[in-house]
């Protein structure tokens, strides 16, 4: 009977000394690459969940990571962790993975519309008419010149999330991630 042995710990062990393992290097990087993409399309991911990884690993390696992903991937992903977005079905590829990236940097999603309020029913006046009398009479009064009524005014856009005070704003990861990758973290050797 084969034992089980723990992989994280094997990881870890793999990390602490890349000295020991020089032919598994572009390996062990695929493995992790496949590893935290595993993560990233799980079902199960929820925001918090994308944070936690990116705590983990870091803005360079997560945006690395989710540059290398198709962009049908993410898009998916950006629309499922921001449903209410307004510019995620129609946006570039781009715009979809600084988006992802942002949420994973603490931005708040898009909160839902809220339901429209059914008006209040009662007696409907129609424009340009008077009094229940009838419609007034005279020079510029009545149907004829009545003005057109206003269109409601659209509901702003939505204002972008920003961070916390005291946090700095997330840089775009994306545009300096491959020149401020940092290696795993390896514990001091004591002598």
């Amino acid at each position: 009977m084969a034992l089980e042995i723990d992989g994280l710990a094997v990881l870890c062990a793999i990390a602490e000394a890349p000295e020991a393992f020089p032919a598994i290097r572009s390996d062990v990087t695929k493995a992790a690459h496949a590893l935290v993409t595993k993560q990233l399309k799980a079902k199960t991911l929820d925001l918090a969940g994308l944070r936690a990884v990116r705590n983990a690993l870091g803005p360079q390696p997560l945006a690395l990571i989710v540059d290398g992903l198709k962009d049908a991937e993410v898009k998916a992903l950006a629309t499922r962790l921001d449903k209410h977005h307004p510019d995620l079905k129609d946006g570039p590829a781009v715009a979809h993975r600084r988006h992802l990236m942002a949420l994973a940097a603490d931005r708040d999603p898009v909160a839902p519309p809220a339901a429209r309020a059914k008006p209040a029913r009662g007696p409907i006046k129609a424009p340009g008419k008077g009094s229940a009398k009838g419609p007034e009479k005279g020079p510029g009064k009545g149907p004829e010149t009545a003005k057109p009524a206003s269109k409601a005014s659209p509901e702003p856009a939505p204002a972008k999330a920003r961070p916390p005070a005291g946090k700095p704003a997330p840089a775009d990861a994306l545009a300096s991630a491959a020149m401020a990758a940092r290696p795993p973290r390896r514990p001091r050797q004591q002598e």
